[in-house]
């Protein structure tokens, strides 16, 4: 890093440009709830900038200018921030969704007072300009680093022009994983359903898995445990589909759970090599102590998600719920 007499730095850096689509316009048609979604998915932009190791130079309005030491972490920043994003605008009219246009260039960056500009920033506006909707441009530079370091997919755009450059810049496009054409996808079929679920299922796993490692288990171990608990005597299978898993996976699970003397199991009479299982008096102690740290850990793993995000995981699991017990009552 060069420090100039004035005050100025400068330094290569990965410099990280975004801005809404359609701001004006999507503001025109409703302020109140632009606003409230954009104040949403800013908490996604800075969280997942600060996780990824970048610094935000500068906020206006809709757009955001950042750096960050590493262009692998940048451009994995700007997919990640538009996977959410797209997840939490799937719930939106479409006419009324906020989608990010982001750029990223690998270049030198003139820094004053925490502020980043120069011919760098320039670049990273210019290619953010030429991004679609919910999609990332970067630029020559930026893809050397990271084409063989990433597994996404890049679009040539050729050269472009540069305001204040005499030489066009290279520019790439790509679309992150979720990003696609259409919303032609019956509703309970969406990706946005399937990104949901799957983040629903890594929260879980994760407060589960970290609160059950003290105990000796682990984390489907907690589940398979409370099934067992809620109706004393009952069948592997029957476990099994309650917890929603496959019935081996049951069957290791309650192995562990027996070997801790957490549950005993009973022949089932008139099927041969079959077992009822029910919970010991320290096998219900256990559950129960363990509730209140899944209650703490679930609050720390959620902490990250947005406020529009947190509500969309508790529809999700309410419909969850319903659907687990209509299929009951059938």
């Amino acid at each position: 890093m060069i420090k100039a007499a004035s005050g100025i730095q400068r330094r290569l850096a990965a410099i990280f440009c975004a801005d809404v689509a359609g701001y004006a316009h999507l503001m025109s048609m409703d302020e109140r709830g632009t606003l409230r979604l954009l104040t949403s998915h800013r908490e996604i932009t800075d969280s997942e900038i600060e996780h990824h190791g970048g610094r935000i130079a500068n906020t206006a309005g809709d757009s955001i200018l950042a750096e960050f030491p590493s262009a692998v972490d940048a451009v994995q920043c700007a997919v990640t921030i538009q996977e959410r994003i797209a997840a939490v605008n799937d719930a939106v009219p479409e006419e009324r969704q906020v989608r990010f246009r982001i750029g990223v260039h690998v270049g030198e960056a003139m820094v004053r007072d925490g502020d980043l500009f120069g011919d760098g920033v320039n670049v990273a506006a210019r290619l953010e300009r030429l991004a679609e909707p919910g999609c990332i441009c970067i630029s020559g530079a930026t893809y050397d680093y990271v084409h063989r370091v990433l597994s996404l997919g890049f679009e040539d755009l050729g050269p472009q022009a540069v305001k204040n450059l005499d030489t066009p810049i290279r520019a790439y496009l790509t679309r992150p994983s979720r990003h696609r054409p259409s919303r032609t996808m019956p509703i309970d079929r969406t990706q946005f359903e399937t990104y949901w679920a799957r983040q629903l299922h890594r929260v879980c796993m994760a407060m589960m898995t970290e609160v059950a490692q003290p105990a000796g288990l682990k984390g489907i171990d907690i589940p398979v445990l409370a099934a067992i608990m809620d109706e004393p005597g009952i069948g592997l299978r029957q476990v099994a589909e309650r917890v929603g898993i496959q019935q081996a996976t049951a069957e290791r699970s309650a192995a562990r759970l027996g070997e801790k003397g957490l549950i005993t199991r009973t022949p089932n009479t008139g099927k041969y090599r079959s077992w009822l299982f029910s919970a010991t008096s320290e096998g219900i102690g256990v559950r129960l102590r363990l509730r209140s740290a899944l209650i703490i850990a679930q609050d720390r793993l959620m902490a990250p998600l947005s406020d529009q995000e947190r509500e969309i995981l508790k529809d999700l699991i309410r419909r969850v719920i319903e659907a687990d017990d209509n299929r009951a009552l059938q």
